[in-house]
């Protein structure tokens, strides 16, 4: 049976905790190979099924990570106009702002790529307060709360991802770049949790925009791609379709079934791509990758904690 490291094979424990080297090279060989099916932590699944499922985790939240940040960043390099109010929260006047936007985008780029190319416990600890703390500069200027459930991507997602890595022991362990390695069932249930908490709160968040809030900008994409004009809704498509997408999100967090789950990712997908395609910038669709990212990250995991784990 092949190792998840050069060195010689010993018996894997329960110490998931610790580092396993992990080489790249090693993982199309692992994959190749037929699986015996053994009892194991996920009950009768096959041996390997933890690691190969925290592989396919590290990696999406990785491209989630890449996504957000990149897709924020540019926002901030493109000197985007609604962010000027959120800035003079700290007082900074209209020029002072325009010179820091551009700063704090290629910053937001900066984590992009650190947290795609070699991901750090600092950095996703930092990203989740960043993004967390610009959700509510949302509603503290005057904005509604609904803004920021619209946004738990931006700081449940690198949350998410720093559960799934493991909290540090030691100082050390905060720069140090993460390993993949087997996941302990305890942590992969804590990550499933902050996985449906925002794919549930961003579908509601998203929903009370149209059912509740009638957002203008919502509105302008929805006429734009002639949604306004369908026989039967007409004007009412917007709080129509707020209403069934907010009790889509209630559903999720009462029940993610991965029927819910799928759906609410090609749902999230297609209905962010309106910004593009209706004549706004691309990077609102980028930078909500944390959106589509975490309901399917929830469908590849359910099968797994669902399994009944063996006695003994």
């Amino acid at each position: 049976m092949p190792t998840w490291s050069r060195a010689p094979s010993r018996q894997l424990g329960l110490d998931f905790r610790g580092h396993i080297p992990y080489d790249c090279k090693e993982l199309p060989d692992l994959i190749a190979e037929p699986i015996a099916v053994t009892p194991s932590l996920a009950g009768e699944l096959d041996a390997r099924a933890d690691v190969r499922l925290a592989v396919a985790l590290h990696w999406l939240f990785r491209a989630g990570m890449l996504m957000e940040f990149l897709g924020h960043g540019l926002a901030g390099i493109a000197q985007k106009e609604g962010w000027i109010r959120y800035f003079a929260v700290y007082g900074f006047d209209r020029s002072t702002i325009m010179t820091l936007m551009p700063i704090v985008g290629m910053v937001d780029i900066s984590l992009a790529v650190l947290s795609f190319v070699s991901p750090r416990r600092w950095a996703l600890a930092y990203c989740a307060f960043w993004g967390l703390m610009t959700a509510f500069l949302r509603p503290i200027t005057g904005e509604s709360f609904w803004e920021v459930l619209d946004r738990a991507g931006n700081f449940g997602g690198p949350l998410a991802f720093l559960m799934l890595s493991g909290f540090p022991r030691n100082a050390r362990e905060w720069f140090e770049p993460i390993r993949i390695g087997p996941v302990s069932r305890d942590a992969l249930k804590r990550v499933a949790v902050v996985l449906q908490w925002i794919t549930g709160l961003v579908l509601i968040g998203h929903g009370a925009y149209g059912a509740l809030v009638q957002k203008q900008q919502l509105l302008d994409q929805y006429a734009r791609a002639g949604l306004t004009s369908l026989p039967l809704v007409g004007s009412h498509f917007e709080p129509i379709l707020g209403w069934l997408e907010m009790a889509f999100g209630v559903a999720i967090l009462v029940k993610p079934l991965r029927p819910l789950l799928l759906s609410a990712c090609v749902y999230k997908l297609a209905t962010e791509l309106l910004y593009p395609l209706t004549g706004y910038p691309l990077y609102e669709f980028v930078e909500r990758g944390f959106t589509y990212v975490a309901p399917f990250a929830l469908f590849l995991l359910t099968p797994y904690l669902n399994a009944t784990p063996s006695k003994g």
